[in-house]
């Protein structure tokens, strides 16, 4: 209820009346402060504060509905986190000076929001849906009101105190939406909405509305290249509210709006991640005794600015998360400073099947004849949904409804004959260089067939051993580290590489040269103790140029090596026992990029 403060008034004519009589006065006096303040503080309801109407369909953004729907029959669901700072400040509902400097700047400071959405998306046309605002956290202070003593302060002889804390609930809205027209290629389309608001919020802390309340709501969308182009316009049917005097100016009144946004998205990655923005606003659209003018006034225009952000994810992209942060571009009511959201989503096809059967297949290709849809290669798949719109599908492979036909494959392996370097000869899948299409019987060319070959990718030689049969004598591969058996000898204090140390070398290119997978190795030069840091380090880095520099003298890559002295700084054994300082004196090779071999190379 709104309260009309007459109390001073009337106590100065009694007074007049009464000339002399001191005590009386003042009890007077007394009796009218105490009933100005009375009425001061007299709660009355108020109205939903919060100008975002969350969506919540699958392809909505944060602000704009989307005239868009699954191609399925679905159920989906969504849930927001949201904050607004400064959504309803103090010039909004008062214009007295007076009040204004002796108050805050804000009737509600804070609000916390959660967006709960849930509904069906039916015959790829309609959506059911039904919309839970909540209000966990709330804060704020009402005006000052009152000068000293209690009494209201001239020109502000109606006021109204409300409730500025929460939690509170907002109304509970049932959307029906609608896709009335669409274009062949779904580039464009046109629908609308009925939304209609139950008195299910909390009435007097900005929660709900406390009537019925109804919405209609017209939408289109249009893709302009890569930019698709969305906007919403409608009517918002309101309960009258009023805060203070807005028939005189000093107050905030509230009944039927006109709601109006505007945005576009760019669909990234085949529509996997999304960015947009949005600019959204509404004004008054009534006048009367109670709630005063309000079209396109400041208080009850309110604009925000909107940038959101979206990712799909999950088993066929069926869930998505997305976020939003905006701000007011004209400070009506309910256009906080701040405001940020962040929402997880999901959706579950119900009724029709996923499966791959004939069955299904032609109950599709019957739906797109239906819809008049261009299918240039006659394979039942719409050209906007296939991949290869010039190539007719065979229905084989991972994916037998992309659009696309299996790639020529002579020899059946797998293996596209693109990247077949043995297009005639199928891939023995043997687990060594299975991504080339060719199949090996000595891959690494040592004599020694893959088969019994205990190392089939390090060249060896024949040793009665099975377990040593066709391995190198010298090198061992240990993931990606070649060690070292025998240590690579250099003549004393110098980078001179000793002819007892070739043998060694020789099987580390031969390695290399039979690997091409490996495409840098890295040759580690490494000291003990003994000398100077500096001299250790330099002398360590020449040992590894000249390892480095032998190898290239016998056919490897220059590219494909590089060379780094550690000196002293990595000792694997303790430099203080003679037996410590020969471990540490060493070359190491380690791998550093190499391809699988048994994946398919598309290059």
């Amino acid at each position: 209820m709104r309260k009309t403060t007459h109390v001073r008034g009337w106590a100065a004519n009694i007074m007049s009346g009464l000339p002399g009589r001191r005590l009386g006065a003042s009890l007077l006096l007394g009796a009218a402060a105490v009933l100005a303040s009375g009425a001061a503080s007299a709660q009355q309801k108020t109205f939903h504060l919060d100008r975002l109407e969350m969506p919540g369909a699958p392809d909505d953004g944060v602000v704009l509905f989307r005239p868009v729907t699954n191609q399925r029959t679905i159920f989906f669901g969504q849930l927001g986190i949201g904050y607004q700072l400064r959504p309803l400040r103090t010039s909004s509902v008062t214009s007295d000076q007076a009040t204004l400097a002796r108050s805050g700047s804000t009737v509600i400071q804070d609000q916390f929001a959660v967006y709960g959405n849930a509904g069906f998306q039916l015959l790829d046309r309609a959506t059911l849906a039904l919309a839970f605002p909540w209000y966990p956290i709330q804060t704020g202070d009402n005006p000052n009101y009152t000068g000293a003593g209690g009494i209201p302060t001239p020109g502000t002889n109606r006021t109204t105190v409300v409730q500025t804390g929460g939690p509170g609930a907002g109304d509970v809205r049932m959307d029906l939406r609608a896709v009335l027209a669409r274009s062949q290629d779904r580039k464009s389309a046109f629908g609308a909405q009925i939304g209609i608001f139950f008195p299910s919020g909390t009435p007097a802390n900005f929660g709900g509305d406390d009537s019925l309340g109804g919405m209609v709501m017209v939408s289109g969308e249009t893709q302009v290249k890569f930019l698709i182009l969305t906007a919403n316009t409608g009517i918002h049917f309101r309960p009258r509210h009023a805060l203070n005097d807005p028939n005189n100016d000093n107050g905030l009144g509230i009944g039927n709006e006109w709601r109006w946004a505007v945005g576009g998205f760019i669909p990234l990655k085949d529509g996997k991640y999304r960015v947009g923005g949005t600019i959204f606003g509404q004004t008054g659209i009534e006048s009367d005794r109670i709630i005063g003018s309000t079209a396109f006034t400041k208080r009850n225009s309110p604009i925000e600015f909107n940038i959101e952000g979206r990712m799909r994810f999950g088993p066929a992209d069926h869930w998505w998360v997305g976020a939003g942060a905006g701000s007011s571009i004209l400070r009506g009511y309910g256009a906080p400073d701040l405001r940020v959201i962040g929402l997880v989503g999901t959706y579950v096809p119900i009724l029709e099947s996923e499966a791959k059967s004939p069955e299904r297949k032609a109950e599709l290709r019957e739906k797109w004849r239906r819809e008049a849809r261009s299918d240039r290669d006659g394979d039942g798949i719409p050209d906007d949904i296939d991949a290869c719109p010039d190539e007719p599908e065979d229905h084989k492979g991972n994916d037998p409804n992309d659009g696309c036909p299996l790639p020529p494959d002579r020899d059946g392996d797998g293996i596209p004959d693109q990247y077949d370097k043995c297009p005639d000869q199928p891939e023995d899948k043997d687990g060594i260089d299975d991504g080339d299409g060719c199949p090996e019987d000595d891959a690494d060319n040592d004599g020694v067939p893959d088969t019994v070959d205990a190392c089939p990718k390090m060249p060896g030689k024949p040793n009665a051993d099975p377990k040593r049969n066709g391995c190198p004598t010298y090198i061992q591969e240990d993931g990606t580290v070649v060690r070292v058996l025998q240590q690579v000898h250099f003549a004393f204090g110098t980078a001179q590489i000793l002819p007892e140390s070739f043998p060694v070398l020789q099987e580390v290119a031969d390695y290399l040269k039979s690997n091409k997978s490996i495409k840098k190795m890295s040759i580690e030069g490494h000291t003990d103790s003994k000398g100077s840091p500096e001299l250790n380090k330099r002398l360590s880095q020449n040992r590894a140029n000249s390892v480095m520099t032998w190898l290239v003298q016998h056919g490897v890559e220059q590219g494909r090596l590089e060379a780094h002295g550690y000196g002293m700084e990595k000792p694997i054994e303790d430099n203080d026992t003679a037996e410590g300082r020969a471990k540490n004196r060493r070359v190491e090779f380690k791998i550093l990029e190499q391809e699988d071999t048994n994946k398919v190379q598309k290059n």
